[in-house]
């Protein structure tokens, strides 16, 4: 879980300063796309043809919230445990992080491979079924919980990363949620969001999303 002794096998960082970026790998812009919380047209454009968006718990709006609480970034290691389309693990490994993508649904991560190919990102996927296959996987920093519920939320808790998201489609199951994750050092925030996607057209509504977002912080991480 916590080796002392890191081989590394590959292409290392780049040698030369191009521009402002020092250090590290180039950012993931496919075929010229750029920005975050892409929609699946983007991810089919850049030829991951099997990405697709199902309820709210995959909408860009979603996401990108969920990317902004967890800031992930170079050094880190992010699990995104339900990771339906592979949308998420997929732009928080665009950012420099380490990923680790898991999902009982073999679908799931047949998605995310091939949306991790099309950008060029690496992650690791790990098709099974949580909360179980989670004492296996080695200390996160940060976590998006994507499915499972409660019991997922209760072993994420206890491997005390710095900071968790995940997201409920009533309120019910946001209260159970917030309870999972309340006490044991976390501050935890609930937001009610609501988009709705208008055509452009005709400027009529074409599809609304609400859901309740979840978020806790480690009390002794600074914000």
């Amino acid at each position: 879980r916590d080796p002392n002794v890191v081989i590394v096998i590959g292409g290392g960082p780049e040698t030369t300063a191009t521009g402002a970026w020092f250090a590290g790998r180039e950012p993931a812009y496919p075929q010229g796309i750029r920005g975050w919380a892409l929609p699946a047209e983007a991810y089919r454009e850049a030829g991951a043809e099997r990405m697709q968006e199902s309820g709210e718990g995959e909408s860009p709006n979603l996401r990108a919230a969920q990317l902004a609480i967890l800031g992930p970034r170079t050094g880190d290691l992010v699990w995104d445990i339900g990771c339906g389309s592979g949308a998420l693990a997929v732009e928080a490994a665009r950012f420099g992080a380490a990923v680790l993508a898991v999902d009982a649904d073999p679908g799931a991560c047949s998605r995310t491979d091939a949306a991790a190919r099309a950008f060029g990102v690496p992650l690791q996927i790990v098709c099974a079924r949580a909360p179980h296959v989670l004492e296996r996987l080695p200390e996160p920093d940060v976590v998006r919980v994507g499915g499972g519920g409660v019991p997922v939320v209760r072993a994420v808790v206890d491997r005390r990363p710095e900071r968790i998201v995940t997201h409920a489609s009533t309120r019910d199951e946001a209260e159970a949620l917030g309870a999972a994750l309340t006490g044991n050092g976390y501050t935890v925030a609930c937001s009610l969001l609501q988009s709705v996607d208008l055509d452009t057209e005709v400027w009529t509504e074409r599809e609304r999303s609400v859901v309740f977002l979840l978020s806790a912080r480690r009390s002794d991480v600074s914000p």
